[in-house]
């Protein structure tokens, strides 16, 4: 009797990861309707509907759920059986990569990463993930292969790799009042603030750095991300604080905006990568994951330290 199509189970695992007939058609570089009749050979192979839609949206099975485990390690050891000998050979890797990251994140460590990549791995597809529930079960569950950023927290199977410090810089418009003398904590807090949280925070660690010299600052607007904040104070009078590197990026794409150092004393966060240890043997995530920290080295200044995982603000401070 013939055994199971392994391509249909394949199929099954990133059906799975993208709860979506179109989402899945795009990792698998197919049309939607053969990933439509893809689906329907595997209802057939397993004698379940695996699928079934709410909504707009298609959710697991009982079935689904109580296999999907089994079938993610399944594949990850063919994957790393077909690399047995550990050689990667980055021209010749055919491979999808899922990272849990911040917009921030994505347009500093984001790009070299890609650019890097893209020159030495064309079959190599990268796929940016936004943060939202930063919990270990889309790693532990293989929904993403690596989570990057500020993680406070993770599970104690997980295994994490600082990257390098973070620190948060002020921006303001090219030709600020501010900027017409020096910096301190009460000429700071003059201009009105943007907050930049993906939560909607209003206060952070700069409010309690300023709590503790008797000041407070004033938060007109908040926003969910740095380049949200950049982009009002490059138009505006109000003041951002955003990562350094973020801010020197927005700089140099030609953003009217002047960074300048926060006269508090704030301590830099730590910028990780998280994985699942049953990734620790597949070599091509080892490459993956001494891509990312190579990028990293990039944005790393001179004579840093690395950074202490569990250091962290949620967005911005």
């Amino acid at each position: 009797m013939a055994g199971p199509d392994l391509n249909l189970l394949l199929a099954l695992d990133v059906l799975l990861a993208e709860g979506s007939v179109v989402g899945a058609a795009r990792r698998m570089n197919l049309s939607a309707p053969a990933m439509s009749r893809t689906l329907s050979r595997i209802r057939a192979m397993i004698g379940d509907p695996v699928l079934v839609r709410a909504g707009r949206r298609l959710v697991p099975t009982p079935r689904a759920v109580a296999m999907r485990a089994d079938l993610r390690a399944l594949i990850e050891e063919a994957q790393g059986l077909v690399a047995a000998d550990g050689a990667i050979v980055p021209a010749t890797l055919r491979r999808c990569f899922t990272l849990r990251i911040s917009d921030g994140l994505i347009g500093t460590l984001g790009t070299p990463l890609a650019k890097s990549i893209i020159a030495i791995a064309p079959e190599v597809t990268l796929r940016f993930v936004r943060e939202g529930e930063e919990t270990v079960d889309a790693l532990r569950e293989g929904q993403i292969d690596l989570d990057i950023g500020v993680l406070d927290a993770s599970g104690p199977e997980v295994k994490v790799q600082a990257l390098y410090e973070e620190k948060f810089v002020g921006v303001v418009r090219v030709g600020h009042p501010l900027l017409a003398a020096r910096i301190t904590a009460k000429r700071f807090i003059q201009p009105r603030h943007i907050s930049a949280s993906r939560s909607g925070r209003q206060r952070g660690p700069i409010d309690s750095a300023l709590e503790e010299r008797g000041l407070r600052r004033d938060v007109a607007m908040v926003v969910p991300s740095f380049y949200a904040a950049l982009f009002v104070a490059a138009d505006s009078d109000l003041a951002a604080a955003v990562a350094h590197s973020v801010a020197l990026g927005a700089q140099a794409a030609g953003l009217r905006i002047r960074p300048f150092d926060i006269p508090l004393d704030l301590p830099p966060v730590a910028i990780t990568q998280a994985w699942h240890p049953r990734n620790d043997a597949d070599f091509a995530h080892k490459w993956l994951r001494e891509q990312v920290r190579k990028a990293a080295l990039l944005l790393r200044p001179r004579g840093s330290r690395r950074s202490r995982p569990g250091a962290g603000l949620e967005q911005g401070p």
